[in-house]
């Protein structure tokens, strides 16, 4: 898979912005080529690739502001919509919240997150990736779905203030759910280097839980200890991100607003890293504004949230550099580590007399924000503990609880961190998460399924 290029994606932003007409434009231009290979019933059943590429225009007039989208990179699509823009920008009510578009400001240098071997994978090495897993299911009588993908990106963002900014990136994953005739569970791994992505991980974590995952028995609703995989924890903690920024305190919706230097949960740390060489690294913001690294949350004690541009000068401070091109979603912590502790998996189960160990949730949604309450659902792969033994499956629950608050019982955090990436996120694979399994003290299911 090739690149487009920074000499490509340069063209094309200095293309809409010379038919931009304003007081000052920005263009972001987001590229990416997309290869999937997806299997299911332990057979593969589609290749695809896709190659696009999306630019985003902003235009301002005095305090008036627009902004248009094109998946045109071609001399007339360009021309279209940067025109557009700088006509609807005359149109737009005045913003007064809006604090223009930013000046050029040093980038610090990363870690590259391109590599060649992603870039360079073939189908028939997505294949015999997918291979791995779908023979080690079959062999055990079991069924696996899920996909092996490798991904090329650029991010390009350029001003007519003189900011420009480009990285590109790669990430392979591979993603499995193994079933049997009554349970499943699930396994997942991401890697920048397709040479590093382990397969083979990816199905001795899923067939194995899986074989222990049939004919789930009842088990009491209520609030348990319980031990989170590193899917869970990430699940819980990509909730409680959009709670962590500038705008989420400005509204009064984060719980950490007007508790800084506070004890707001338990004893972990949380930060946002971008320069994190073991995640995804990328030097700026999709306003091509250096990005900082923000310890959020300090053994428990709320330290800072982020910030972009407006939301920075209407609190009187200095922006993080955490800009996303959704200007509903002014900015968002994006590389997310949960700092490990010193406890193998095995070591937090063992502290648990009784309890349940959580593979992953399932269609989580907000109940209350402000008070980080969350319901949802378990799946694939959820375990009675007895006696620091993880002794027999157990049908999936639902719960109801505080993320802030049932991290505030936390007893333990695993020493392996595990890199996971939610989905695809303004065009791009924007997001990701470092994060450890944990012990939490207590977490409230209030509803057990039949299955």
């Amino acid at each position: 898979m090739s690149l487009f290029g920074e000499r490509e994606l340069r063209r094309v932003a200095d293309e809409a912005l010379r038919h931009a007409t304003g007081d000052a434009a920005e263009a972001v231009v987001i590229a990416r080529t997309g290869s999937l290979t997806r299997f299911a019933n332990s057979a593969i059943h589609q290749n695809l690739v896709s190659r696009e590429a999306d630019v985003h225009v902003r235009v301002a007039v005095g305090k008036r502001v627009a902004s248009l989208s094109t998946n045109r990179i071609d001399a007339e699509g360009l021309a279209k919509v940067a025109r557009e823009a700088s006509a609807l920008a005359r149109l737009a009510p005045e913003n007064d919240r809006f604090p223009g578009i930013p000046e050029a400001r040093p980038l610090a240098a990363t870690a590259s997150a391109f590599r060649d071997r992603t870039a360079a994978a073939s189908a028939m090495d997505r294949a015999k990736a997918a291979k791995v897993i779908c023979d080690a299911s079959h062999a055990k009588g079991l069924r696996a779905a899920g996909f092996v993908s490798t991904d090329v990106q650029e991010l390009a963002v350029a001003n007519t203030k003189g900011v420009w900014a480009y990285a590109p990136n790669t990430v392979s994953e591979a993603q499995a759910a193994v079933l049997g005739d009554a349970g499943s569970s699930f396994g997942q791994r991401v890697a920048l280097d397709f040479g590093d992505l382990d397969a083979e991980a990816v199905a001795t974590e899923a067939v194995t839980k899986t074989l222990r995952a049939q004919r789930p028995r009842d088990f009491p609703v209520g609030a348990h200890e319980v031990v989170l995989e590193p899917y869970a924890t990430r699940d819980l903690i990509g909730m409680l991100s959009g709670q962590l920024t500038g705008l989420a305190v400005e509204e009064g919706r984060s719980f950490m607003a007007g508790r800084f230097g506070e004890k707001v949960t338990g004893d972990f740390t949380l930060v946002d890293d971008t320069f994190d060489p073991l995640g995804v690294p990328r030097a700026f913001d999709f306003e091509g504004q250096p990005t900082e690294r923000v310890t959020i949350i300090e053994r428990g004690v709320a330290k800072d949230v982020v910030w972009d541009a407006g939301t920075a000068r209407r609190a009187r401070r200095a922006p993080t550099g955490h800009a996303t091109p959704e200007r509903t979603i002014p900015a968002l912590p994006m590389s997310l580590r949960f700092e490990p502790g010193d406890k193998s998996r095995e070591q937090l189960v063992k502290g648990i007399r009784r309890g349940v160990l959580v593979t992953r949730f399932w269609y989580v949604r907000w109940v209350h924000q402000l008070r980080t309450i969350v319901t949802g659902m378990t799946r694939d792969g959820t375990f009675a503990i007895e006696n620091g033994e993880i002794a027999y499956p157990v049908k999936n629950f639902r719960f109801t609880d505080s993320i802030h608050g049932s991290l505030g019982t936390l007893k333990g955090i695993g020493s392996e961190l595990r890199l996971i990436m939610p989905t695809e996120q303004f065009g791009l694979r924007a997001a990701w998460q470092r994060v450890p399994a944990v012990h939490l003290g207590a977490f409230t299911f209030t509803g057990a399924t039949q299955y």
